[in-house]
């Protein structure tokens, strides 16, 4: 529950307006704004919150307060001396006279209304002290980066006493007083009651131990005052040893450490009744002393105080394992039970135990109870042995550890533990620094508790009394660890704070003397009130012997002198404030030098023990004066052999066996070493002396082993002897050990610093760039296949050339192909000049390793031959390597395969998978074999292509440019996935189940699976979901034939298939919670029950990773979507209710809040025509929890219940529409992923396309590209104001046939091959192979932009042959371009697809003369056609596509010449130029025409619909990150022959 609700509802009617006006201050705070609110926060709106806070409602509260509790006082003193002017019985008035009977009657009736406003009040400062902290956390978390106020407000709070206890002590003793005297006039019995000072003091607690009644006062220490209050107290009572156990374990007197664990529910209704001290209120603990690790013993226990203020006790000892089982309601303590009747206890006590346990588990099953919080401290106890009528202890070092599981998506404790076994299994141990810092809190006090024995015959010792009202202890009734605990770890989650907390930001301790004064006037105030009392009872109260004291009850105080010695600067320590002096009847005349004896040595173990050290010198001092002070008498002599050592000589046979088990781990460490040696020296030598280095280190093992064996066998006889002669020496010995370490650890530095120096020394001498890896192993004679097979094609068109006459590209001379591939078959030619026209400058190999600015760089001859190691530090550096991959499909025959790609090699990014922090990719891509700990866990992110469950993996999908795709993408839409195959149905039934066992397994299944408890989990199966054929014989426990039955159960033919695209939108089963739903609703879940129990036995920590991933690669695909979808059901959803119909179900998604998020951003980066009113709406449906309400495509994505591939960006656009409260969304209700290829317009505002359509791909350069979706783009007139489109686009005219088909398995095999930059593998690189090839961009050299591109239109031309076609309707798509004031319609006709090149790193690189390119600028690109024959033929043929000007513009740019059905001209001449000839016998089928599409977006959108017109795929390459070079290369890896260059560095410029 909210505070404002809180506050409203616990509001006092006849005080409503002198309350904290919560909601005030939360409005000034703007709460109820949204945090993405653009209004700024000023020093204005500080300045005026800060005064309403402290000027305002804070003095209106403590005003209120002062001036109630001073009517109280007044009102508690008229009663009292009411209460005086009574006849009293030693004035010889019969007590029971009608008068007086009647008169006390109506002064009770009084004192009840003055005590029920006592308690009013007493709500009233803890609701407005409570308020005032909740605002001032909200403003320091709201505001708290410029301004935070909460520290002023807890000194302004502890200045205020209306929230302290200490402020209705006076009040409620006096009240007591009067209701015992009243009470005892009335009582016909005339017994004597109890001490009227505790009736209902603050100051005590009585608690039932055992049967015997104690009162509890409970205490502060302040730390500086821990040691005088423990020795105090030593004078008196002894420390307390717990147990024989704990005086064994524990070292010395180290004291216990008690570990506390209390438990509540969500509501923290337990802690709600402790704080409001409501009668019955109970707390529930496990205790134990030490660590868990030492198994000690553990007790349940149970507290309950009861109306009368007494508290009782009730505790049972359990062991850790049945801990689990006792909370969850399965164990019932009956091993306990018949352990006591088997040791034959009385049936009364074994009844008293079983009703024990029986109602402690009842009470917190009933009331749910959870552990929240762990109290953890060290107790030191104090208790005369054999007698607890005095029992004090102690707590230091106190620490609260949150140990609830209230955020279910990040728990504090593993919700299948009782206990935080992150603490406990490391004996983690105070101050607890190894765990969240904001999940523990440190109490900065001690806390002292004194239980005294009830005893009216006997008086409460002076000491205790001394000790209680002293300076040194600061009173802390009712303080209970357990209500501390949540108030400071849980302050979000309660709404009443206990009234302690504000003496915690004060100062506790006190001035003896002023401390001393003020208890003196307590105590004198209080006897005069007993006077009065008993005089009017005729008795004698307690106290009314009262005598002033002379001094301070404790005496001396060390925190008065460290004060006074702090005030005086430094002088000597003197008591603070006048202070009485000792009169002479003590006997005590002290000096000067006395007194500074005594200050010095107070407030340490000299001033308990005077003269007593435990430095080595003292003891030994000691020892001296024992013997000095005992002579010998006459006669006797000092022993020469001592007793222990006389008789014969009885070793026990370990000891023996002890020493010779040291001695033979010593000879095994000999052994070993020497076996190291031997084989050191042994492969030294073998490389006839070229490695000393191993020789050395051999013979230096050898002599350590030496020694190991002599170090053992030494020891072995000295540890002998000691043993004979009995010494009473260590047998330890740390020279051999230290020696052996120190000499181990200096030949091993030594080794790795000679090893590292050869290694630099050789790495100097071949020093290489990416692909130095690559390339180190590569054989020329393993390659000769290769490099005939690429030398005859490249030959061929080198040869074609030379025919042509046309010059080699970087050099205008004769091309030496046919010398390099003759040098390449013989290395040994032109060795000499290969070694001596290399040398740098200095006669090394070593080149600059910056960029490339020319070629040959300095120092490098072109007519020259580069070995491995320089061309690949040259040519190679930072340059991607393209790998291509085969992978078979399990269950598929050889003809069909899976196809991948990988890059790696330019020193940066090493993949091209998408962000694994993306949320919206984490939905999108599904790795069944690395199960992660949630959706927000990137450790089930994919590493490779192949391991995501859907194909081609959308890990791997999405270039990093809008309207892109990967390497990886490209080849893998070129695999041959076989068909879907229909599961042979089993014959294996399940069990039929009701929706509320389904429910009750899945929530069950939230803490875990039983994998350690082999029958339960047995049991949870076959006798709920499935049957065992083997039953009787071999009952299947093992995971194996678990899973296997399961796979055999979800394999039948009556489950719904998630295979099947429609199926995909999974809520769509679930959404309806109507009758009429019931049956798939059923059957839904209960797939998803089976497919889950599949799913955590797969991924037990007992099912082994290698059996794992075989077992996943081997599950038909049906089976495989199941899991993953028990896999997002595991990570996304939880079980809240459930009852036998589904609209009694309540589901939690845990990914909620992030969804909502995710569809804020989505809208605003989409610029949503509606953008206000949608996410007005989508905030009050976060606020009314009705999103998920709207659809089953907002269910879907506000779950989290979304399975991979496809589907996600359709549920997320379809979200949007349905949060759209615009009524023209209706229109939009058919867009599905049943039809990837679309796009729509909406409020002829904007149009948005899916990625995969071809209109999206390619405006997508001037769009925004998001989870699947490109925009937002252009409108159109050819659609309505909001309206669907589905575009046709036809397969590009080389994959048309099935002998052409895109890639081959040997195109991708041979895809590092094809891509290498030093060409074919060779030992020598001649250097005129060459050029550097670079974007020439730079306006000194002539080169312009082209900026005459611009975007006019995009029609849509409905598609007449498919009007009768179900669904949205199909649409051919034309873009529109003008060039230079002529139209250019290009038809997107073809679904092309566009790579994102692979970066490349310490560019431009060469490019090797095979990789023929040709260049062209974007507005010169409408001239090209039929690029590289793509239709066969001369592009003048009738076969081949026209493209022409649509309406020429006279006057403007262009000529009569450019509007020609052929386009030609000077422009088209001019790109005839660039692009090379048009013969088809001299067409290179594999050249790649590189178009330049600087400048303005739209360049880039031309060149991509002209690739669409014609039916060419792309690189798209962005200058800056990829060198041409590397993009041509990528290129001839996808087997493609276009280009497409841009700068968005540039774009990034003009944009500015």
């Amino acid at each position: 529950m909210r505070f404002g609700k809180t506050l409203q509802e616990s509001i006092y009617p006849p005080w409503k307006d002198k309350y904290i006006d919560y909601a005030k201050l939360k409005s000034m705070l703007r709460e109820d704004k949204p945090e993405d609110d653009d209004e700024p926060w000023t020093e204005e709106d500080e300045s005026r919150f800060c005064d309403e806070i402290f000027n305002v409602q804070l003095e209106k509260v403590a005003q209120f307060q002062e001036e109630q509790v001073e009517r109280l006082r007044q009102r508690v003193d008229a009663a009292f001396d009411q209460l005086r002017e009574l006849p009293g019985t030693e004035q010889g008035t019969s007590p029971k006279s009608n008068i007086t009977t009647q008169r006390l009657k109506e002064l009770e009736s009084e004192l009840d209304d003055i005590t029920n406003e006592v308690k009013e009040l007493r709500k009233y400062s803890n609701l407005n002290y409570t308020g005032f902290l909740k605002i001032v956390k909200k403003h320091d978390r709201k505001r708290g980066n410029r301004y935070k106020i909460r520290p002023m407000m807890q000194v302004s709070l502890s200045k205020r006493p209306f929230n302290s206890e200490q402020g209705y002590s006076p009040l409620l003793n006096k009240l007591s007083l009067m209701y015992f005297a009243i009470r005892q006039h009335l009582e016909a019995t005339g017994e004597q009651a109890p001490n009227p000072i505790d009736v209902l003091g603050t100051h005590t607690e009585t608690t039932a131990v055992n049967g015997e009644r104690y009162t509890a006062h409970k205490f502060w220490v302040h730390p500086d005052n821990l040691l005088e209050v423990k020795t105090y107290i030593m004078r008196q009572l002894p420390a307390l040893v717990y147990s024989e156990r704990s005086a064994r374990e524990l070292e010395g007197n180290e004291d216990p450490t008690i570990t506390s664990l209390y438990f509540d529910n969500s509501r923290f209704e337990l802690y709600n009744k402790k704080v409001e001290s409501e009668a019955e209120a109970s707390s529930v603990r496990l205790r134990w002393y030490g660590q868990l690790s030492a198994k000690p013993d553990i007790f349940m226990e149970q507290k309950t105080v009861h109306e009368n203020g007494s508290s009782e006790e009730r505790r049972f000892v359990i062991k850790e394992k049945y801990i689990k089982p006792f909370l969850d309601g399965e164990y019932k303590m009956e091993k306990s039970v018949q352990k006591m009747e088997r040791q034959g206890q009385s049936a009364e006590e074994v009844d008293e135990f079983r009703s024990t346990a029986d109602a402690i588990q009842e009470f917190v099953r009933s009331n749910k109870l959870e552990p929240v919080v762990r109290a953890n401290y060290v107790r030191t106890a104090f208790q005369n042995p054999g007698d607890d009528r005095v029992r004090i202890s102690i707590d230091t070092n106190i620490a609260f550890i949150r140990e609830d599981t209230l955020d279910r998506d990040r728990p504090c404790r593993d919700p299948n533990e009782w206990h935080r076994t992150d603490i406990d299994d490391s004996n983690m141990t105070y101050p607890f620094k190894n765990i969240n810092q904001s999940e523990v809190s440190r109490f900065p006090y001690a806390v002292l508790e004194i239980k005294l024995k009830e005893d009216a015959t006997r008086k409460r010792a002076s000491w205790i009394e001394d000790l209680m009202s002293s300076h040194l202890v600061h009173p802390s009734p009712r303080f209970s660890k357990f209500v501390h605990g949540v108030a400071s770890l849980f302050e979000d989650y309660v709404n009443r704070l206990p009234f302690w907390l504000a003496d915690l930001d004060i100062d506790i301790r006190k001035d003896p003397q002023v401390a001393f004064e003020e208890e003196e006037q307590r105590r004198a105030s209080r006897a005069e009130n007993e006077q009065v009392v008993g005089s009017f009872l005729g008795t004698r109260l307690g106290s009314m012997s009262y005598k002033p004291s002379k001094s301070s009850p404790v005496g001396r105080s060390y925190l008065a002198e460290r004060v006074a010695a702090e005030n005086a600067g430094g002088s000597a320590a003197t008591p603070a404030g006048p202070r009485p002096t000792p009169g002479p009847e003590n006997g005590e005349t002290a000096g000067s030098g006395a007194a500074e004896e005594q200050r010095r040595d107070y407030g340490t173990l000299s001033s308990i023990f005077p003269g007593f050290s435990l430095s080595k010198y003292s003891k030994a001092k000691r020892a001296r004066e024992r013997m000095e002070a005992t002579p010998l008498p006459d006669g006797v002599v000092e022993p020469t052999e001592w007793i222990k050592n006389s008789g014969p000589l009885q070793i026990e046979p370990k000891v023996w066996l002890a020493n010779e088990r040291t001695f033979l781990k010593w000879q095994h460490i000999c052994v070993l070493l020497g076996g190291l040696a031997v084989s050191l020296y042994t492969a030294g030598a073998a490389t006839a002396g070229e490695s000393k280095l191993v020789e050395l280190m051999g013979i230096g093992f050898i002599l350590i082993a030496i020694f190991a064996g002599a170090w053992g066998y030494y020891m072995l006889h000295v540890r002998r002897n000691m043993i004979r002669q009995r010494s009473g020496k260590d047998f330890d010995n740390m020279v051999g050990p230290m020696v052996i370490s120190a000499a181990l650890m200096l030949a091993l530095i030594l080794n790795f610093v000679f090893a590292v120096r050869k290694t630099s020394t050789s790495l100097s001498q071949r020093r290489g760039g990416g692909f130095f890896s690559l390339f180190r192993a590569r054989s020329t004679a393993s390659k000769a296949g290769k490099l005939l097979k690429l030398g005859d094609r490249r030959r061929r068109r080198s040869s074609r050339r030379r025919d042509s006459g046309a010059p080699p590209q970087g050099d205008e001379r004769d091309h030496p192909s046919d010398r390099r591939r003759s040098s390449r078959r013989d290395p040994s030619g032109g060795k000499e000049n290969n070694e001596s026209s290399f040398k740098g400058k200095e006669g090394g190999d070593r080149y600059d390793s910056g960029p490339l600015t020319e070629w040959p760089p300095e120092g490098v001859s072109i007519d020259g031959e580069l070995k491995l190691g320089p061309a690949m530090q040259l040519i190679c550096k930072g340059v991607p390597a393209f790998k291509g991959h085969k992978r078979p499909i399990p269950h598929a025959s050889d003809n069909y395969y899976a196809l991948f790609a990988t890059a790696a090699g330019n020193r940066g990014d090493e993949t091209d998978a998408a962000d694994r922090h993306d949320a919206m990719i984490q939905l999108m891509s599904l790795t069944l074999a690395n199960p992660g700990g949630g959706s927000g866990s990137h450790q089930n992110a994919a590493t490779y292509p192949w391991e995501t469950l859907e194909q081609p993996s959308m890990a791997f999908c999405f270039g990093r440019r809008p309207g892109t795709i990967t390497l990886n993408h490209w080849v893998s839409m070129a695999s041959v996935i076989p068909p879907a195959i229909a599961l042979r149905d089993p014959g294996v039934a399940p069990r039929e189940i009701d929706l509320e066992g389904i429910f009750e397994r899945l929530k069950q299944l939230e803490r875990g699976l039983e994998d350690d408890d082999e029958e339960r989990m047995y049991r949870n199966l076959y006798k709920r979901l499935l049957r065992d054929p083997d039953r009787g014989r071999n009952p299947h426990k093992t995971l194996d034939k678990q899973i296997m039955d399961l796979i055999m159960v979800l394999s039948r033919a009556e489950w719904i298939d998630f295979t099947i695209p429609r199926n995909q939108v999974v809520t769509k089963f679930i959404f309806d919670t109507g009758d009429t739903n019931s049956k798939t609703y059923l059957k839904f879940f209960h797939q998803l029950l089976l497919s889950v129990e599949l799913d955590m036995r797969i991924n037990s920590r007992h099912h082994v990773a290698e059996a794992k991933e075989k077992l996943l690669s081997q599950i038909p695909p049906t089976l495989q979507w199941d899991l993953a979808l028990a896999r997002r059901w595991r990570e996304n959803v939880r079980v809240e209710e459930f009852g036998k119909t589904p609209d009694q179900t309540h589901l939690r998604f845990k990914l909620k809040r992030r969804q909502v998020n995710m569809m804020r951003r989505f809208a605003k980066i989409m610029k949503w025509p509606n953008l206000s009113a949608t996410l007005d709406n989508i905030r009050q449906g976060d606020t009314d929890n009705t999103l998920d309400l709207v659809s089953s495509d907002t269910m879907a994505f506000f779950s989290g219940l979304v399975l991979p591939g496809g589907t996600f960006p359709f549920l997320i656009m379809n979200t949007l529409i349905d949060m759209d409260p615009d009524r023209a969304t209706d229109d939009l209700a058919l867009l599905t992923h049943i039809h990837p290829h679309c796009g729509f317009q909406y409020r002829n505002s904007y149009t948005y396309w899916t990625a995969t359509s071809i209109v999206g791909k390619v405006l997508a350069p001037t769009c925004r590209s998001l989870a699947g979706w490109v925009g937002p783009a252009r409108p159109t007139v050819d659609l309505g104001r909001s309206q669907i489109a589905r575009i046709r686009s036809r397969t590009p005219p080389a994959l048309m046939t099935e002998t052409e088909k895109r890639l081959t398995p040997e195109d991708v095999r041979s895809m590092s091959e094809r891509s290498d930059p030093l060409g074919p593998p060779a030992e020598v690189f001649p250097v005129k192979e060459y050029a550097l090839v670079t974007a020439d961009m730079e306006e000194d050299s002539g080169y312009h932009l082209a900026d005459i591109v611009r975007i006019e239109l995009l029609n849509l031309k409905p598609c007449a042959d498919r009007a009768t076609e179900p669904g949205p309707r199909w649409f051919d798509a034309v873009l529109q371009f003008a060039i230079d004031g002529v139209s250019w319609p290009l038809r997107l006709a073809f679904d092309v697809s566009f790579i994102n090149a692979w970066p490349c790193s310490d560019g431009p690189h060469p490019l090797f003369f095979d990789y023929a390119h040709a260049r062209v600028k974007a507005d010169e690109l409408v001239n090209v056609r039929n690029w590289n024959g793509v239709y066969g033929g001369h592009p003048h043929d009738r076969n081949a596509r026209s493209l022409s000007p649509k309406v020429p513009t006279p006057g403007i740019g262009g000529s009569s010449s450019a509007s020609s059905g052929s386009g030609g001209g000077g422009a088209d001449k001019k790109a005839a130029a660039a692009v090379g000839s048009d013969d088809a016998s001299e067409r290179d089928e594999e050249k790649v025409l590189v178009v330049e599409a600087f400048g303005v977006p739209d360049n880039e959108v031309l060149a991509r619909a002209w690739c669409s017109h014609w039916g060419l795929s792309a690189v798209v390459a962005d200058i800056g990150k990829t060198c041409m070079a590397c993009a041509i290369r990528e290129a001839y890896a996808a087997t493609l022959t276009v280009v497409i260059l841009v700068d968005d560095g540039q774009e990034a410029e003009r944009d500015d």
